[in-house]
């Protein structure tokens, strides 16, 4: 008889990194609709070696909604880019699973998180010479260096569920870091509105945790004028796509789903950057 593995701890992940969690779920139950927006068997088989406590997000529809149509935003952006470009970069990565659903047969992939995350994350997922993983944290710009690329080659760097948890500060310094170092690149993250970054207490599943929204930007226009050198090439507003999925929606929210999609669409959105040489 083939005896049961014990599940992998994670109590080493708390505050933001404990957000990873929120989007892991998100997709692996995603995966198992028969209508699914994006298909994960990794964050399935995940859920699966985790010893987590996953039933506390289980009221949030819509966060499980968000996130599988942002995964799926994203995910269209990346694909668009390495059909010219081989080189991408994941940062805060967490136990994103975007490398199996895009690659190419030709991409290069660097994942880049906390050590905490990178380590429970190689338990899982196990790198290859096309997907490496790079334990330090984002402010620690030594991570820049340990990228593999030729001169001037183009780079893409995605950052999914990390810039509302960061202070316009920290997203400033983030992005002034990959203008000065990485250039040529583009950058592809999610942004919330400034309301929606005040209200981390009433979000349906950050709520669970011990992390806190700490940015929001009204107007993505306005990042042109930080005096980083980019340009706003893109802002996709992903959660207009809740009218389109009314059986997913409460019983309450299905009869003014059109009032929603308005109130929702500019909460969260993805804004793809091109950084100016």
């Amino acid at each position: 008889m083939q005896t049961e593995q014990p599940k992998l701890p994670t109590v080493a992940l708390t505050g933001v990194a404990e957000t990873l969690m929120i989007t892991l779920y998100a997709r692996s139950i995603e995966t198992q609709r028969e209508d699914a927006i994006v298909h994960d068997p990794q964050a399935v088989e995940m859920i699966e070696r985790l010893d987590y406590d996953f039933s506390k997000y289980q009221k949030g529809w819509a966060s499980q909604l968000g996130v599988s149509l942002r995964v799926r935003a994203i995910d269209n952006r990346v694909k668009h880019f390495i059909e010219t470009h081989p080189k991408a970069l994941n940062l805060g990565a967490g136990l994103c699973t975007r490398f199996s659903r895009v690659d190419n047969g030709e991409i290069r992939w660097y994942d880049v998180d906390f050590p905490e995350v990178i380590d429970l994350k190689q338990k899982l997922i196990a790198p290859t010479d096309r997907y490496r993983y790079i334990a330090r944290s984002l402010f620690d710009f030594a991570w820049i260096d340990e990228i593999q690329r030729e001169p001037q080659q183009p780079l893409l760097i995605i950052l999914e569920g990390v810039a509302p948890y960061l202070t316009e500060a920290e997203v400033k310094s983030l992005l002034q870091a990959i203008r000065n170092r990485c250039t040529p690149a583009t950058v592809i993250f999610d942004v919330l509105n400034q309301k929606s970054a005040r209200n981390s207490k009433r979000h349906d599943t950050v709520s669970k945790t011990n992390a806190e929204f700490k940015w929001g930007i009204d107007r993505a226009q306005d990042i042109e004028n930080w005096g980083i050198g980019m340009q706003l090439q893109a802002e996709e507003f992903y959660l207009n796509e809740f009218v389109n999925y009314p059986e997913r929606l409460p019983l309450w929210a299905r009869y003014i789903r059109s009032l929603l999609a308005q109130l929702f669409a500019n909460s969260g959105r993805v804004l793809q950057v091109q950084m100016l040489s």
